[in-house]
């Protein structure tokens, strides 16, 4: 008989799945913000087609595959935006906007001729007749008279006349992009010309930088005089040699004229040109911005953080994919790299950059910090062009990059491939095998990207859900309202394929559009910025349509509103300074704002903020640069992270000769003596150098001052670390100076034991209550052999005279691991202060003082909290009375992301037997672990691996258990790090903690040291905090966001960031320590920087 339940229940249960399956079946595909239109549909079937041959090809024209631009604006005044793309081996196509995404192609009537190879569009209203002309750019592997550049001039009903020879603009260098803008304020427009050039035949190759006007090279100032444009480039200062790919005109210091932004392909700088107010520009790139891309593409310079200042998007060609990544990544030379920055190249990383402005310094410049890695913009493949725009409408400007490149000429087999050839073969051959060879290398063919702004300076990737899959090749992009919707929509201009039409099809969300009738030498208002508050939110936008690459957008400005239907003000500052303001508009319709109905004034700068501190070093007479004897680390370990022989300067204060004033010690590197500064009953300070000519061969890694010897006056005692000596040197070995209670101080050998290891820090405290003060010294490496654990000491006082207590007193001290910073914190309140540690891929450690005697703890709330720890600082920041700590970390904006499941590893071991110690690091690019490093530097490090891989690409799709399995049992020691994040430690009992990332802009950089100091003076602990890390191999590049950071607490565990600009508190350079040195008047805050200078800050008068 059959069980009739169970039947039923099992019919119920498939019924219930096929129920299931077919509503899964008749649920919509989720519908992407963008849609592409069918070409058939909307009539534009440009495409780009690019033939190789013996003339066109990466041989004959390295610039083959760059690919064209596109333009949108309204040519013939009847409100829609047409279309004009360039093309390179096809012709340049014009298309007329007939309504509802609906084109015509004009291009033959409208008398647009094939010429050469086009690269960049812009339209402008060159003769101020109120219609947009067109100017296209050439290059191209041909003749200077096929390469002159045209201009189209509108003669109304879409008919055009090429007249570039009258104006002045036939110019015939090989020009990629144009921008038009007033650059002299004298009303009418004038032009800048981005050029490069086909006669360099190795454009990476170190040479001098040509910065007088006379490189292969160099981008062109034309003035307008009369209707007729004339080359001032040489007297205005246009005189820096360049391959232009991105090219943006902008105010960027924000003195009211119009600057130039030029990012320039290969080794050449990127130039930032700031206007002198005289005709004449100042580079200027190197005081503004710290780094920036290897291999710059496309620009584009927009207020993407709504605080009112300009920020900068440059794209480069880093792979997202680590497969990819290994495929095209040469050898990490450090040398090659410090010998382009001793050339006179700034510091160049191949990944795009995005430059945050934090407001001007005390010298009244611009500081940007660059944290394209943070906000998870920085590798988006092979990059164009980015634009900023609202494309949701929330308020935040979103991020458009396109990518793609026609063949993937940088993988490393087909290079090494290459070279290979050249050396056997005649060059006529070797460049004909690379013509054949290019052509049948893949296309690098991806979707391009859409960031969602998220605020905060973060972005998420939304390019699948809003944008779906659609492999391009994509090169020139720009925005406009094609279909008059309220929303911003995309065209690109893609190489072998038609273009993209990209239709927005956001809804609800509230906008408003403006357009300018601008003066009478300037119709469209090139040059002004408006500025809109809704709700207390500002959002600003400068009027400039030369954009991302080789491209221009639409002429109307389009502000995205989200929720808010009424605008609280619109003001505009017109080019010459004339401004209007508008109040309580209502969102959802387009305006015309009119440079006829402004009101007279002159620009005026933003109201100047009052800042808490301000600069004292001068003033006290500290004039001392941290000075390095040139050591080259990755010589001898080629795959250190980063070098681990500048971790100087150290610091530490103490009213050393009893005349109630505080004087202060900063360390000495490698051959350089350490200097005691003095301070004299003004305020100022005089240095002298720490006697005693050994010390010439320590590095001064630590220091502190306390009584050793008991006799009343404070001794200093100086860790030597480093890593230029061989473990067991004698110049590893700590210094102990005393005082002869005037400050003058002499070494005594004889009260230290012998400790030859390279050490970090000392913090001196009486762990036994004895009645003396006792050591922790800590261990930060042993030299050649990173990452071994240091070898830390407890040395316990002994009538002044220290003996090594650690294994005795602290077991599992002495290799606890490669410590950085170390505190003396009673957490647990029974009068015995514990010993906090922290260090280099350690976990935040504790030592409870058990009556003298200290005993490691495993806190569950520390178990994972391996990271790559710098600093620590102890304090009660919610005041409810026992001591929470602060630690300093390596950040988010770093390459590589690291949690408790994908940490980020060290295997190491002897791999190869040779009696050398080998380091492996690792890192989790999704689910599989892959080396963080080349196939070259790998195989420098270990040469046995050079038969297990004998190409990039099976070295590339290797996983890290791969690459160790027939070393396996050699690897002796695996380090990790979990945490990257600064963190606060809150206290909650029994060494228990809670972890609290500090704020997101503490995680820009490595924080390198903490001060706790109530720097307002309302009675709360406040955090000033100091970092960077120059010293991280050339491949990730050096972290350097961070510019000095006040954190105000609240006394509730709360802290809020100042900014630079509120705070005062600007240290730019590779900060090491931060110490309060009290005077008569107010504390000064000192900090030291590697191979910089030492700057000192006091509260504002």
């Amino acid at each position: 008989m059959i069980n009739a339940r169970r039947y039923s229940a099992s019919q119920a249960f498939y019924l219930f799945a096929g129920l299931l399956s077919l509503m899964a079946c008749r649920q919509p595909k989720p519908e992407t913000l963008f849609t592409f239109v069918d070409p058939a549909d909307s009539g534009v079937d440009f495409n780009n087609t690019i033939a190789e041959d013996d003339t066109f090809n990466i041989v004959d024209f390295y610039y083959v595959y760059n690919g064209g631009g596109v333009a949108i604006g309204d040519l013939n005044n009847d409100s829609l935006p047409d279309l004009y793309f360039t093309g390179n081996r096809v012709g340049d196509r014009l298309y007329l906007n007939k309504g509802d995404l609906k084109f015509e192609d004009v291009t033959q009537a409208a008398g647009i001729r094939k010429q050469g190879w086009s690269t960049g569009v812009t339209l402008v209203d060159i003769n101020a007749d109120g219609l947009l002309d067109i100017y296209v750019c050439k290059s191209g592997n041909y003749p200077a008279s096929k390469r002159a550049n045209q201009l189209y001039i509108n003669q109304g009903n879409m008919r055009f006349r090429e007249e570039a020879q009258s104006w002045g603009l036939a110019d015939t260098t090989y020009t990629n992009q144009a921008a038009f803008f007033d650059y002299d304020k004298d009303g009418d427009l004038d032009a800048y010309l981005m050029t490069s050039t086909n006669t360099v035949r190795n454009p990476n190759k170190v040479t001098p930088v040509i910065d007088n006007g006379r490189g292969a090279s160099v981008d062109k100032l034309l003035q307008n005089q009369d209707g007729k444009f004339v080359d001032v480039s040489q007297a205005s200062g246009i005189l820096h040699d360049g391959f232009g790919l991105g090219l943006a005109v902008h105010d960027l210091n924000g003195d009211g004229w119009e600057d130039i932004l030029v990012s320039n392909d290969f080794l050449a700088n990127d130039h930032l040109y700031i206007n002198n107010h005289d005709g004449t520009f100042t580079e200027s790139a190197r005081k503004y911005f710290r780094h920036h891309s290897q291999f710059s593409m496309g620009n584009d310079v927009s207020d993407f953080n709504n605080d009112g200042l300009p920020d900068v998007m440059v794209v480069d060609m880093l792979p997202a994919d680590a497969v990819q990544r290994k495929k095209m990544a040469g050898p990490a030379n450090p040398n090659t790299f410090e010998a382009m920055t001793r050339a006179g190249y700034h510091p160049q990383y191949m990944r795009n950059m995005l430059q945050v402005n934090l407001g001007k310094d005390e010298s009244n410049t611009p500081v940007f910090a660059e944290i394209g890695q943070q906000a998870g913009v920085h590798s988006t493949d092979w990059s164009w062009a980015p634009l900023f725009a609202d494309f949701d409408q929330d308020g935040w400007q979103d991020l458009f990059i396109t990518n793609g490149y026609l063949r993937d000429i940088t993988d490393m087999d087909f290079i090494i491939h290459n070279n290979q050839t050249a050396t056997k073969s005649t060059p006529l051959e070797t460049d004909r095998s690379m013509r054949e060879g290019a052509k049948n290398m893949p296309s690098i063919k991806k979707n391009n990207y859409l960031f969602k702004n998220t605020g905060a300076n973060s972005f998420e990737d939304k390019s699948a859900m809003w944008l779906g899959t659609n492999e391009s090749l994509s090169n020139g992009a720009a925005l406009g309202d094609l279909d008059l919707d309220g929303d911003l929509d995309i065209v690109v201009n893609n190489i072998n394929a038609p273009a993209f039409i990209m239709r927005n099809t956001i809804q609800n969300a509230h906008f408003l559009k403006i357009k300018l009738s601008g003066s009478q030498g300037n119709t469209k208002g090139l040059g002004s910025t408006l500025t809109l508050y809704t709700n207390g939110q500002l959002q600003r936008q400068h009027m400039s349509v030369t954009r991302g690459y080789q491209s221009s957008v639409d002429y109307t400005l389009h502000f995205g509103l989200g929720e808010h239907a009424v605008i609280d003000s619109l003001e505009i500052i017109w080019p010459d300074g004339r401004s209007q303001v508008m109040r309580n508009l209502k969102a959802n319709q387009t305006l015309t704002l009119k440079y006829t109905e402004s009101g007279t004034g002159t620009f005026r700068n933003e109201s100047t903020i009052q800042p808490l501190l301000q600069r004292a070093d001068s003033s006290s007479h500290l004039k001392h640069i941290d000075r390095e004897k040139f050591y080259m680390d990755y010589d001898v370990e080629p795959l250190l992270p980063h070098k681990l022989s500048q971790q100087g300067p150290c610091l530490a204060v103490a009213d050393v000769n009893k005349d109630g004033l505080d004087d202060f010690f900063v360390g000495g590197s490698y051959q350089f003596a350490g200097n005691l500064f003095l301070q004299h009953t003004d305020g100022t300070f005089t240095g002298k150098p720490v006697p005693s000519a050994k010390d010439k061969n320590e590095e001064d890694t630590g220091a502190a001052f306390f009584d050793a010897d008991q006799d009343g006056d404070d001794d200093l005692y100086i860790v030597s670390g480093s890593n230029e000596h061989y473990d067991n040197s004698p110049f590893f070995q700590d210094r102990l100076m005393l005082n002869d209670g005037k400050g003058n101080y002499r070494s005594d050998t004889t009260r230290l034991p012998a400790m030859r290891h390279s050490g970090s820090c000392v913090v001196p405290f009486d762990f036994d209550k004895d009645g003396d003060l006792d050591i922790f010294r800590a261990g930060r490496l042993i030299s050649l052999e990173f990452p071994k654990s240091g070898v830390s000491y407890l040395l316990r006082n002994n009538h002044a005279k220290f003996s090594d207590v650690t294994n005795q007193v602290a077991p599992g001290l002495q290799s606890i691991g490669m410590v950085t910073d170390a505190a003396w914190v009673d957490l647990d309140q029974d009068g015995w202060h514990d010993l906090i540690l922290l260090g280099e891929y350690m976990p935040i450690t504790v030592f409870k003082n058990e009556k003298g005697n200290l005993k490691q703890l495993q806190p569950e709330s520390l178990t994972f909290s391996n990271g790559l720890w710098n600093t620590l600082a102890a304090l009660d920041i919610d005041r409810d009375g026992d001591m929470d700590l602060v630690a300093g970390n390596v950040g988010l904006n770093s390459r590589y992301r690291f949690t408790k499941d994908k940490p980020f590893s060290i295997y190491a071991g002897d791999f190869d037997n040779n009696n050398r110690w080998d380091a492996l690091p690792a890192y989790y690019a999704g689910e599989v672990e892959y080396p963080t490093s080349s196939w070259f530097d790998v195989v420098r490090q270990v040469p046995m691996f050079k038969k297990r891989y004998q190409t990039f690409e099976a070295f590339a799709r290797a996983s890290l258990d791969d690459v160790i399995a027939p070393v396996k049992e050699q690897v002796k020691l695996t380090v990790r790090a979990y945490q990257q994040q600064s963190l606060i430690l809150e206290n909650v009992g029994n060494f228990e903690f809670k972890l609290i990332p500090l704020p997101a802009v503490v995680q820009q950089a490595p924080v390198k040291d903490i001060l706790v100091s109530d720097i307002n003076q309302d009675g709360q602990d406040d955090l000033l905090i100091v970092g960077n890390d120059f010293t991280i191999e050339p491949v990730e590049g050096q972290h350097d966001a961070s510019v000095g950071l006040v954190l105000l607490g609240d006394g509730n565990g709360r802290l809020q960031p100042l900014t630079p600009q509120r705070s005062g508190f600007w240290v730019e350079h590779d900060a090491r320590r931060i110490c309060k040195v009290k005077q008569k008047n107010g504390d000064l805050i000192v900090v030291t920087q590697n191979s910089g200078p030492l700057l000192a800050f006091k509260k504002k008068e």
